[in-house]
C-alpha cells in the first residue's frame, strides 16, 4: 500500500502544511537564538550553526518522507500478508475438520472440544475485528501523512524534537498493529489444536480456557499490546487484561451471585454490630 489511494484533498492538506514548512523551520531559529541569548551566560554566542543544521537534516527528512512512509506501507503489507496465510479460512477449516476426526470417547477429548469450541467461536467471531484494525490503520496513517510537515519541522529546537520521534514511532506502532494481529489471531484458533489438555502436560483445563480467552482478549486489545512491546511493558498489559477478565467474570450470574451473597453476610455483620453497640450502650446509660 503506498499514498496514491489517498483523496486529492488529502494530499492537498499535505501539501498545504508542507509549504509552510520553511516558515515554521525559520520562526524556530529565530525563536531557538533569541531564548538561547538570553540563557547563555556573558561573552558565549547563540547556537545558531546548530538550529541551522538540524533545520537541514529535517528538510531533508520531509523530502525523503514519502519514500520512507512508502517503503514502510510495503513491508508492513507483504509481512502480515505472509502471516495472514496462516488465517486463511480455508486452512483454519481443514485443521477442524482434521481435529474433529482424532476425538475420542475419553476425558481429553472432551476437554479438547471445548476448547475447541471457545477458539473458532471466538476467531470468527473476532475475525470482523480486522476490517475494524484495517480501517484504524488506515485513518492514523492518513494522519500522520497531513500532519507530517509540522512535526518533521519541531525537530528544528532540540526542546520540540520529541514530536518528531513520535511521528516515526506512531509509525512503527501502526506496522505492528497489523502484524501482530495477524500472529494472535493465528496462535488463537490454533491453540485449541495444540495437546494442552493432555495429562502429562499438567496443565489446568480451567487454565487452558482463561488462556485462551487472553488471547481473544488480545486481538481486540492489539494496539495497547504493541505499545507495551515497544515500552517494554508486556507484563503489565497482561496483568490488566487478566483484571479486565476477572472483571467481566464478576458481570457474569455466577459472579454477581457471588458478590450479592458477600455483600449480603456484610450488612449482616455490620447490623448485628451495631445493635452489640447499642446493648452496650444501654447498659451503660442504666448503670
Amino acid at each position: 500500500m503506498d499514498m496514491h489511494w489517498l483523496a486529492n484533498e488529502a494530499k492537498q492538506l499535505h501539501f498545504l502544511f508542507a509549504s509552510f514548512f520553511n516558515s515554521m523551520v525559520l520562526t524556530m531559529i529565530v525563536g531557538g537564538v533569541v531564548v538561547s541569548f538570553f540563557k547563555m551566560p556573558l561573552g558565549q554566542v547563540p547556537e545558531f550553526l546548530t538550529l541551522v543544521g538540524r533545520a537541514i537534516i529535517a528538510s531533508f527528512i520531509l523530502a525523503a518522507f514519502p519514500e520512507i512512509l512508502n517503503f514502510m506501507a510495503d513491508l508492513t503489507d507483504n509481512l502480515a500478508a505472509t502471516i495472514g496465510n496462516l488465517n486463511n479460512f480455508k486452512l483454519v477449516l481443514s485443521r477442524l475438520g482434521e481435529k474433529i476426526g482424532q476425538f475420542t470417547w475419553s476425558w481429553v477429548s472432551v476437554k479438547d472440544s471445548v476448547l475447541l469450541i471457545i477458539s473458532y467461536l471466538t476467531f470468527f467471531l473476532l475475525y470482523v475485528s480486522v476490517y475494524v484494525a484495517d480501517a484504524v490503520y488506515l485513518l492514523v496513517w492518513t494522519l500522520l501523512y497531513i500532519f507530517s510537515p509540522i512535526l518533521i519541522a519541531a525537530f528544528t529546537l532540540p526542546s520540540l524534537a520529541s514530536a518528531t520521534k513520535g511521528l516515526f514511532m506512531s509509525l512503527v506502532e501502526v506496522c505492528l498493529w497489523k502484524v501482530l494481529w495477524s500472529c494472535l489471531a493465528a496462535l488463537l484458533w490454533s491453540f485449541a489444536l495444540s495437546e494442552i489438555n493432555k495429562p502429562e502436560y499438567d496443565v489446568d483445563f480451567l487454565t487452558a480456557i482463561l488462556l485462551n480467552l487472553l488471547l481473544a482478549f488480545s486481538v481486540l486489545l492489539t494496539p495497547m499490546l504493541v505499545r507495551s512491546f515497544l515500552s517494554g511493558k508486556l507484563t503489565q498489559a497482561a496483568q490488566n487484561m487478566g483484571g479486565m477478565i476477572l472483571g467481566a467474570a464478576a458481570l457474569t450470574p455466577t459472579g454477581m451471585l457471588a458478590n450479592s451473597k458477600a455483600l449480603g453476610v456484610a450488612a449482616v455483620s455490620k447490623m448485628k454490630s451495631n445493635q452489640s453497640e447499642q446493648t452496650e450502650n444501654e447498659v451503660k446509660r442504666t448503670t
